[in-house]
């Protein structure tokens, strides 16, 4: 570790934080300040250059690799919390900041900061669900408002609030923001933090004590944080109309999720703009489903040991409208403004029929059909379910759900008990992308599928990655220890296909074995899903 820091730097740094380093692009730590050995687990000596990644659990990776592409070398991002350590028992959280500087573009520094230190609340998965749950009441009073209030759109706007770059809040001063935007709110519950910096208010167009300048005012007043906001006026942007106020909880979403586009100063410049186009994209998603412009292909999932298909995934192929470019797209499209849940009604329909087809034919293979986790948070949504799976019983042997977008899923407990009853009527329930993101072990606790389909960054460079093949073989042995079976996707190659055998998936899914096609090879597939 030769590379030396800054001074100015590094006394700004401890400063603030417990711990200073300084890694090149590929995420190696070239030099290390602070009591690193007790807190990190590693010893900063040269020559002992540990890769910063590694010492970070797999959400961790993601959100600080996500963080480091978008410095510039004039920014600072911060506090990001990471779980950070060697050893995966005995990781302790920390808020992170990181910047480039200008003399080292190829540099990046790290300031590691313990959650008390910064005024921060230390997180858990209870906490980090709150805001999430919070966020969606949010949404969900904003639609309410303008269903339940004809001509409210004339009386109220709605304000989004975020702190200008490089400044930062701490706990109390998001949870005091949210309790005074929330008194100055239309009806006093129309206000809420929607992710770290960023917060949103519904409030009267008419009272000078709840405009968008005194709430602006008081913010800044009461936190000594700069702040920028925009102000969207509710009846210039037809918010009366449903797929307009889908728009605008869309636009709201990616604002809160820092989507391209959806900043503070492009919606303060083309609010109307971004709620016009979106909703005409939910009008052109609304005559797809209408006109059921959309087809299924299927996608053979094979067993591992006797290499024959034991079931088929249905995946959408959509007669794209112009206004969309992607298939993926259209589904991340549809999951983002609320519509996920009619399309995976049509889709099931569809897989249902499909079966009964090719069962009045004489045969029919076992098929898995996707549901989004945000269709399975919707008490209406399972309420339909569980009473086409019951009034179709006879397909259990024929017909599984794959559990998709986990990243969604707000209340784990409620899912689980929503699987229990699909499996009580027969049917089998997968996971899908196991080890991505949100969907981790305690998803296993909590949902007791029936298997689980190991996500395909695991799989890809496994062949060669050690450290992927480790993971693999832990998910395995977990699973083969909780009754749960596993699907291997991304199998492309026969390496792929030897080496998940080997370490005892059971079944298998990629081009290897075949892609997804509009037939299916019936005679050659195992009855069960």
């Amino acid at each position: 570790m030769s590379l030396k820091v800054p001074n100015r730097f590094l006394g700004y740094a401890f400063c603030v934080g417990d711990l200073l380093l300084e890694m090149d692009s590929e995420f190696t730590i070239k030099n290390a300040d602070g009591a690193v050995k007790s807190t990190l687990g590693i010893l900063a000596v040269p020559g002992n250059e540990t890769n910063f990644l590694d010492l970070l659990d797999i959400k961790g990776r993601g959100l600080f690799k996500k963080n480091a592409e978008k410095l510039t070398g004039a920014n600072r991002l911060g506090p990001i919390r990471l779980n950070v350590g060697m050893d995966a028992d005995s990781k302790e959280e920390f808020g992170a900041f990181i910047a480039k500087l200008p003399s080292e573009p190829d540099m990046i520094y790290a300031v590691l900061s313990r959650p008390q230190r910064l005024g921060m609340e230390e997180s858990s998965p209870t906490a980090t669900m709150l805001v999430e749950e919070k966020k969606q009441q949010f949404f969900s009073n904003l639609e309410k408002l303008f269903e339940d209030e004809p001509g409210v759109e004339d009386k109220v706007q709605v304000t989004v609030i975020e702190a200008d770059e490089g400044q930062e809040l701490n706990a109390g001063q998001q949870s005091n923001i949210e309790q005074y935007l929330k008194s100055v709110s239309y009806g006093g519950k129309t206000a809420s933090r929607v992710s770290d910096d960023k917060f949103a208010v519904v409030h009267e167009k008419a009272n000078d004590n709840s405009s968008a300048d005194t709430i602006r005012a008081a913010v800044v007043q009461a936190t000594g944080v700069a702040i920028s906001t925009a102000t969207i006026d509710a009846a210039s942007s037809n918010l009366s109309d449903k797929d307009s106020m889908k728009a605008l909880v869309f636009s709201l979403q990616q604002f809160a999720e820092e989507s391209e586009g959806f900043d503070v100063g492009s919606i303060e410049e083309n609010c109307g703009t971004l709620i016009g186009e979106t909703a005409e994209r939910v009008r052109a998603f609304r005559q797809v489903l209408s006109d059921g412009a959309f087809s299924l292909v299927y996608q053979p999932i094979v067993d591992m040991k006797r290499l024959s298909t034991h079931h088929f995934e249905a995946l959408t192929r959509f007669d794209l409208p112009e206004i969309m470019k992607s298939q993926w797209e259209m589904i991340r499209f549809a999951e983002d403004v609320g519509l996920i849940d009619d399309f995976d009604r049509a889709v099931i329909n569809r897989v249902i029929n499909k079966i009964r087809e090719l069962m009045g034919q004489g045969a029919a293979p076992g098929i898995a059909v996707n549901v989004s986790g945000r269709s399975l948070s919707d008490p209406e949504f399972i309420k339909d379910l569980i009473e086409l799976l019951e009034e179709n019983q006879d397909l259990s042997d024929h017909l599984s759900l794959e559990i998709t977008e986990s990243a969604r899923i707000l209340d784990l407990k409620a899912l689980g008990i929503v699987v229990q009853q699909v499996r009580g009527i027969g049917f089998k329930v997968y996971l899908d992308d196991f080890g991505a993101g949100a969907a981790g072990f305690q998803y296993l606790k909590s949902l007791r599928v029936d298997a689980v389909k190991i996500d395909g960054a695991y799989i890809k460079d496994a062949v060669d990655s050690a450290e992927d093949r480790a993971f693999l073989r832990s998910m395995v042995m977990l699973c083969r220890e909780l009754g749960i079976e596993t699907v291997g996707e991304w199998i492309e190659t026969r390496e792929h296909a030897d080496l998940l055998k080997d370490i005892g998936v059971d079944y298998g899914q990629g081009y290897f074995y075949g892609k997804p096609t509009n037939g299916l090879m019936s005679a050659r597939v195992a009855k069960s899903a």
